[in-house]
């Protein structure tokens, strides 16, 4: 029986002339190629999301939206301690010079029925009498505040205004300050208030049907989130802050005079993040604020003390980085209103060299 021939070995594709299996040297070589790639790819789309976010509309500097119409939280000092008339005339210098036209006295903490006893701020009525006779335009607002139930401290160091007999205890005392002390209005500066916390709108209703005609009803607001999901889950993170979405700063803006955010506490670890951070906060509040039938006024606040933990870094969140987000952020829409100014917390925190930034980036000095 005949043999049968021997299988032709396949021809092609023909194999390269000295041809090597691919080595493990090869396969990193590819891999670091392709991560390479990769990375390229990211930093590309990261660059491109970050010029947007940082993309102006127009570039003014800040001094072309100063109105002269400036805030400070003043210190508790002012009303608890006696002051000389040397002292006021400092302190009126200092507030004309910086163009401050707000102030926020802090004439609290609450106690946890909303009460805030005479002991607490004897010189109350000096204050309002020294700085008007000094400064007839400057409004002068008792900052009344206290950490709420929702920031997760003891009962008795906190107001929880769910609870109706607390608000009237807090109504009481918004309204005996402005009617007994001299104030032009009030500060409510409770913290934290939680997104579309409806006892807090129940908080400013009742306020307002308090307090003489005429006078302001001002709030410290939180800071911005772009839905409530976000706001929620930072809250869960942080329990002594809270976030708001447009739509709740909609609702608020309702109920009173003067919506000064505290835009600061964002963990942001760099100045330039931070910036952008603020510069975004800024343009999405007015923009929300802008919906409400009654559109009150609105102020950044602006951070100049000192510390550093997870959610506050001075390095980050100062003067100078503050200021050029909020520029930044009324740069991103030809339509500013209703913003009017700054807020700088605080007074005794902020030294020399934060006000000559403050002069030159904001007032333009």
């Amino acid at each position: 029986m005949a043999q049968a021939p021997a299988r032709a070995t396949p021809t092609w594709p023909a194999p390269r002339k000295g041809a090597q299996p691919a080595t493990r040297r090869d396969l990193l070589r590819r891999l670091v190629v392709v991560a390479l790639v990769a990375l390229v790819v990211l930093l590309s789309i990261v660059g491109f999301t970050f010029a947007r976010l940082n993309a102006t509309v127009t570039s003014y500097p800040g001094s072309h939206f100063n109105q002269g119409k400036n805030a400070v939280w003043l210190e508790h000092t002012w009303v608890g301690d006696v002051h000389s008339s040397e002292d006021f005339d400092a302190l009126a210098d200092q507030l004309e010079r910086e163009q401050i036209r707000y102030v926020y006295a802090h004439v609290g903490p609450m106690r946890s029925d909303g009460s805030i006893p005479d002991s607490l701020a004897p010189q109350a009525a000096a204050l309002t009498e020294q700085l008007h006779a000094r400064l007839p335009n400057v409004q002068v607002l008792a900052w009344i505040g206290q950490l709420e139930v929702a920031s997760g401290q003891p009962g008795d160091e906190t107001v929880n205004i769910a609870d109706s007999q607390v608000r009237a205890g807090i109504v009481q005392t918004a309204a005996r300050f402005v009617r007994d002390f001299g104030f032009d209005g009030v500060h409510y500066d409770i913290e934290p208030i939680t997104n579309n916390n409806s006892h807090f709108l129940d908080l400013l209703s009742e306020t307002r049907a308090a307090l003489p005609t005429g006078a302001m009803l001002s709030i410290s607001a939180q800071k911005w989130a772009p839905n409530a999901h976000i706001a929620d889950w930072a809250h869960d993170v942080g329990k002594a802050g809270a976030w708001w979405t447009s739509y709740y700063f909609s609702r608020v803006a309702e109920y009173v005079d003067q919506l000064v955010v505290m835009a600061y506490n964002t963990a942001m670890p760099t100045a330039s993040l931070y910036s952008l951070a603020v510069k975004q906060e800024t343009a999405n509040i007015l923009d929300a604020v802008r919906t409400a039938h009654h559109v009150p006024q609105v102020l950044m606040g602006v951070p100049t003390y000192s510390g550093s933990d997870f959610w506050y870094h001075d390095s980050a969140e100062n003067m100078s980085s503050g200021l050029e987000g909020v520029t930044a952020g009324l740069n991103s829409n030809r339509q500013t209103s209703p913003f009017v100014g700054v807020a700088i917390y605080r007074l005794a925190t902020t030294n020399q060299a934060e006000w000559k930034d403050y002069e030159r980036l904001w007032l333009g000095k």
